[in-house]
């Protein structure tokens, strides 16, 4: 009785977080890979409350990691639109071909420096929160559910 009262808790506290797109550099987000294992390991050893607070939250920093990076994206395309022309290059680079060439990608490299930048900024290091093929295959199969549903009935 007294774990099925700490699992109401919890679901209620859980109802209550809202996962903060815009985070600080100080803030660490937990990478989703790691608490999705950390969760399947507590499935086999049949540790229930521990699945749901990995799984839960694995979902959560996931949703936050694409949010933050739709919201990097956005905000760069915005501040390097590809209509107008960059300073500087005006005058013809002898030898360098056609300077429109040079000037679309020029404002490629910047906003993929700005992207970069903007999501070190909010995540933190990159490589971070680079997951195997098999994680990111395991959500697209919705499994994390899967494990959620049996841990809530167990």
């Amino acid at each position: 009785m007294e774990l099925r009262t700490a699992l109401i808790c919890l679901c209620l506290a859980v109802g209550f977080y809202r996962s903060d797109t815009n985070l600080t550099s100080d803030l660490v987000l937990v990478p989703y890979d790691f608490l999705f294992d950390a969760a399947v390991e507590a499935y086999y050893k049949g540790d229930w409350l521990a699945v749901i607070l990995n799984m839960e939250k694995a979902i959560r920093n996931k949703a936050t990691v694409r949010d933050v990076k739709v919201q990097c994206r956005l905000q760069c395309a915005n501040q390097s639109v590809f209509g107008e022309p960059l300073v500087g290059l005006e005058l013809p680079i002898p030898g360098a071909g056609s300077v429109e060439d040079l000037s679309f990608f020029q404002k490629i490299l910047k906003r993929a420096d700005c992207v970069n930048s903007c999501e070190t900024e909010k995540l933190g290091s990159l490589t971070l929160h680079q997951v195997s093929e098999e994680v990111e295959l395991e959500f697209g199969k919705r499994t994390p559910y899967n494990y959620l549903q049996v841990a809530y009935f167990k």
